[in-house]
């Protein structure tokens, strides 16, 4: 079904985003805006703090436009919550060293949010797909996030990061964003 590897790769979006954050985001801080590790670590610390409430939040928005829409509300949900974590993750790449630190703390938690979001929006569209098989379906788009993270290191930050270190940001933001995109093939 390629919905299903739609979803996989979505998922890998946002779940695959927020590991290849945690890798990345301790190091961006420390070097980039010349901080202590400490003080970095607890800043790159702060997108993991989104989880407290934003997962459940994207769950929730998917359960309440589905209640409003029907399943079209689900599907708007996820399409939103990657769009704006794509935008975000764009608008982060575009923050440089020449403005403090705490403008690019500021823009990464609204970016956290959106990741976590479109975590919760996911799961809000898998029972959907292939009920019979939900099982399955469950675990392939769980391993999507590993995938996603796989993509975005081996794709983006490795090869990326030496050349400009702002723009392996920028380019994972646009892959979001296109991946947003593919919302309406789950119609």
């Amino acid at each position: 079904d390629p919905r299903i590897v739609i979803m996989i790769l979505q998922y890998g979006a946002c779940f695959g985003t927020e590991l290849a954050m945690n890798a990345q985001l301790a190091t961006h801080f420390r070097t980039y805006f010349q901080m202590e590790a400490g003080s970095a670590s607890v800043l790159a610390g702060c997108f993991g703090l989104m989880n407290l409430f934003a997962r459940s939040l994207g769950g929730i928005v998917s359960d309440q436009l589905f209640a409003k829409f029907g399943f079209p509300g689900r599907i708007w949900a996820q399409f939103l919550g990657l769009f704006f974590e794509g935008l975000f993750l764009l608008a982060f790449g575009f923050v440089d060293n020449s403005q403090q630190w705490y403008v690019a703390l500021i823009v990464l938690l609204f970016f956290s949010t959106f990741v976590q979001m479109s975590e919760g929006t996911s799961y809000g569209i898998v029972p959907f797909m292939n009920p019979k098989q939900l099982a399955c379906t469950s675990a392939l788009v769980g391993a999507g996030g590993n995938l996603g993270a796989v993509i975005a290191l081996w794709a983006f930050y490795k090869p990326l990061g030496p050349i400009n270190t702002l723009l392996p940001f920028k380019v994972h933001g646009i892959y979001v964003l296109v991946l947003a995109l593919t919302s309406p093939a789950f119609y």
